[in-house]
């Protein structure tokens, strides 16, 4: 057990256990003033940074899509006999990711666009295409790309740290062992805190209340 303690990362287990800890009583102890906040934060990064994320979404879709019909989508991950086959890998990652926001919120989310503030005019009208970049090839095509350069860092590289830095020593080569490659980790390490954040803030809702629905209990939130 010790053994495998002195293994860790301590720089990257204690910063986001520290910050998402303040960050959580802070949330705790001034819930109004932190809803606010956070309601603000998400309306500027709307406004001056749909873009980025538009076109962050377009290029990810043209370069996994390049990758996977080029060469270089040649390439095996791993080696021996598969577990199980394309299909129940499929069916089981669909399932383990997509679960009660795909069957729930994908088919709401348009009109939380469309209903949210009062807004008129092109976000209204474009509320539902936006449905479909966050569930479409696009969203599929993040997944990959990550997936990708993990699975090719360990079964391929053979790199025996399974940190998301190690994933871009082709690039940055010896640099990922220094601050950048802890930076790169914090990085992904708060973006998997934050995706799983939203993901339980939108799934555990509508699981209590279908709960409440099929057992008769009444639920309060």
């Amino acid at each position: 057990m010790f053994e495998k303690l002195k293994k860790l990362d301590g720089f990257a287990s204690l910063v986001p256990l520290l910050s998402m800890s303040v960050l959580g009583g802070l949330l705790w102890w001034k819930p109004q003033e932190a809803q606010t906040m956070m309601q603000q934060l998400r309306a500027g990064l709307s406004q001056y940074f749909s873009w980025f994320y538009l076109a962050l979404g377009l290029v990810t879709l043209l370069a996994t899509t390049y990758v996977a019909f080029s060469r270089y989508g040649r390439i095996r991950l791993g080696g021996g006999q598969p577990v199980y086959s394309n299909v129940k890998w499929g069916m089981m990652i669909f399932t383990a990711t997509m679960s009660a926001d795909l069957i729930f919120y994908a088919l709401t989310e348009w009109a939380m666009y469309a209903a949210e503030g009062g807004i008129e005019g092109s976000l209204k009208l474009w509320s539902l295409t936006y449905s479909f970049f966050h569930w479409g090839p696009i969203a599929w095509s993040f997944y990959l790309s990550l997936a990708v350069a993990f699975g090719f860092m360990l079964h391929v590289r053979q790199r025996p740290r399974q940190q998301f830095a190690e994933a871009l020593r082709p690039l940055l080569g010896d640099l990922v062992d220094g601050w950048v490659g802890r930076g790169v980790n914090l990085l992904a390490i708060f973006a998997l805190l934050a995706g799983s954040a939203t993901t339980f803030s939108v799934s555990l809702p509508l699981l209590a209340h279908l709960l409440g629905q099929a057992i008769g209990w009444e639920n309060e939130a």
